[in-house]
C-alpha cells in the first residue's frame, strides 16, 4: 500500500546529531584528588550519622523506667468449657 504523505516523510530520515564536544582529559592527580575528596565526604557523613544515631538513641540508656505510671500486665485469659447440649434436649425444641 503506498504511502500517501508528503515526500518527506517516506523512507529512511537520517537523524541530525550534535557533534561532539572534545572531551576533556583530567589527570590522573586530579582523579586522585577527586576521589580522596569523596572518600572523606562518605566517611564525615557516616560518622555524622552514628553519632546522630547514638544521641537519639542515649536516653533509652538512662531511662530504666517508662515515664508516668506503669503499666499493669494484662491477666491471661481462662479457657471456659462449655458443655454441649444433649442430642435429646435439641431435638425436642
Amino acid at each position: 500500500m503506498p504511502h500517501s504523505g508528503p515526500p518527506a516523510s517516506r523512507g529512511h530520515l537520517r537523524l541530525a546529531v550534535i557533534p561532539a564536544a572534545p572531551q576533556r582529559v583530567d589527570s590522573r592527580l586530579v582523579l586522585f584528588a577527586r576521589a580522596t575528596a569523596t572518600a572523606l565526604a562518605m566517611l564525615w557523613m557516616t560518622a555524622a550519622a552514628w553519632l546522630s544515631a547514638a544521641l537519639a538513641l542515649a536516653p533509652l540508656v538512662w531511662r530504666r523506667a517508662p515515664l508516668g505510671r506503669r503499666v499493669r500486665p494484662m491477666a491471661p485469659r481462662e479457657a471456659r468449657v462449655i458443655p454441649f447440649q444433649s442430642r435429646r434436649q435439641a431435638l425436642t425444641r
